[in-house]
């Protein structure tokens, strides 16, 4: 019953007004045709409308302030999470018929919180094509779990108006592995450098944090780096890995955790 109540909605959004919307924008936000075709590529979908997948595209910075500002991709995101939030209940109940409806409640939140789409989108490398101001791509923008998860929601959105809700369902369940990999436990922060730049950018901006590798010791083989974390000139956090960013993002960690303590 809330699944057809749920497919109801989803098929209430007017397609070809929205399809429009996104022709009208294209000009503006176009990725250059060979990014595109990889991006298809790995979707395993090629676009009819190629203004959808622009707009899924356009972060809400980079039409701020213009005409054009609701045509970024806040809309198409609401709209991917009603899909994926769909699909994932029918896989759900499928997948585990002897479980309570709240335990499945429970397993889907996992799969459908923004850190575990953000995992997704960076598997399809989403950072890599959103539609950015330099200045923001600079800034790491392209990098945060908020831009990223918003983008993969946005790109469902796109794919559904641009198809059906069967094709926007098997690409779901291909790039969520038909839900045979279990979400990250809560807590567990999947991108700590990410996390960090969103907790520091709204109160010093932009550029303020910088990672510095202060020590390297070891052969070749068996290197160990130590990073530094700053924000402006004061240290936040340091640590160390076998690689700069195993050691960056222990570094991170440990700035997450001092910002926390002091609030």
């Amino acid at each position: 019953m809330v699944a057809s109540k749920l497919k109801r909605l989803i098929k209430s959004v007017s397609k070809d007004s929205d399809k429009k919307a996104a022709r009208l924008s294209a000009n503006a936000t176009e990725l250059p045709q060979a990014k595109v075709k990889r991006l298809e590529n790995k979707l395993g979908y090629t676009f009819k409308t190629k203004g959808l997948l622009h707009q899924s595209l356009t972060h809400p910075s980079f039409l701020l302030n213009t005409k054009d500002q609701l045509k970024n991709n806040q809309r198409l995101e609401f709209l991917g999470d009603s899909v994926i939030q769909l699909v994932l209940t029918e896989k759900l109940y499928e997948k585990f018929p002897s479980l309570r409806e709240g335990k499945l409640t429970s397993i889907r939140s996992g799969y459908a919180r923004g850190d575990y789409m953000a995992g997704i989108a960076r598997e399809l490398k989403l950072g890599d094509y959103l539609i950015l101001k330099p200045k923001d791509r600079n800034a790491g923008v392209a990098e945060n779990d908020s831009a990223l998860g918003d983008a993969f929601e946005a790109l469902i959105g796109a794919i559904y108006l641009d198809s059906d809700f069967e094709t926007s369902r098997k690409i779901i369940l291909e790039l969520y592995n038909y839900l045979d990999t279990a979400p990250t436990a809560k807590g567990v922060i999947a991108n700590p450098k990410g996390k960090l730049q969103e907790l520091i950018q709204p109160v010093h901006g932009n550029n303020a944090l910088r990672y510095e590798t202060i020590a390297q010791t070891g052969e070749a083989h068996e290197r160990e780096f130590e990073v530094a974390v700053f924000c402006h000139d004061e240290q936040l956090g340091k640590g160390a890995g076998r690689t700069k960013k195993e050691a960056a993002e222990k570094a991170a960690l440990i700035a997450i955790a001092k910002i926390d303590s002091r609030s």
